[in-house]
């Protein structure tokens, strides 16, 4: 019996005993999808920030719907928000918190990656390392 992952789905990442414990099984799985799938994952492999607009290409509700397609985007947005696993921000997107999710192997010694910003030229917001403002 093989336990390999689908190509799709990349093992960096895990969600937190925080998200484990105050979220429902629903968000759970959106939040495990959102931390692994490759279409929501950036170069870095890190989560992209998501947009709010239902109707965009890389919007959250596109997300849930590739999760689970019975589960309803507002509801699952409601509950992320209310309990403050994902930040909204001016520009349209949503980011998630840092705190809801780790890496799955420790990082190695080089490659220190709290605070820092990486510069682009395009449009994408990025995320922060960490929750600390």
């Amino acid at each position: 019996m093989s336990f390999r992952k689908p190509p799709n789905v990349i093992g960096r990442w895990e969600p937190t005993e925080l998200a484990s414990t105050i979220l429902s099984a629903s968000s759970r799985q959106v939040i495990r999808a959102w931390i692994s799938s490759k279409e929501f994952l950036d170069e870095h492999h890190d989560p992209v920030m998501l947009m709010t607009d239902t109707h965009a290409e890389n919007s959250f509700a596109n997300l849930v719907r590739a999760t689970n397609p019975d589960l309803a985007p507002t509801v699952v947005l409601n509950e992320l928000l209310r309990k403050g696993v994902v930040e909204p921000l001016d520009s349209g997107y949503l980011m998630l918190r840092r705190s809801v999710y780790a890496p799955s192997q420790p990082r190695p010694q080089h490659e220190p990656r709290i605070n820092r910003v990486i510069e682009t030229d395009d449009d994408i917001p990025r995320r922060r390392y960490n929750d600390v403002y």
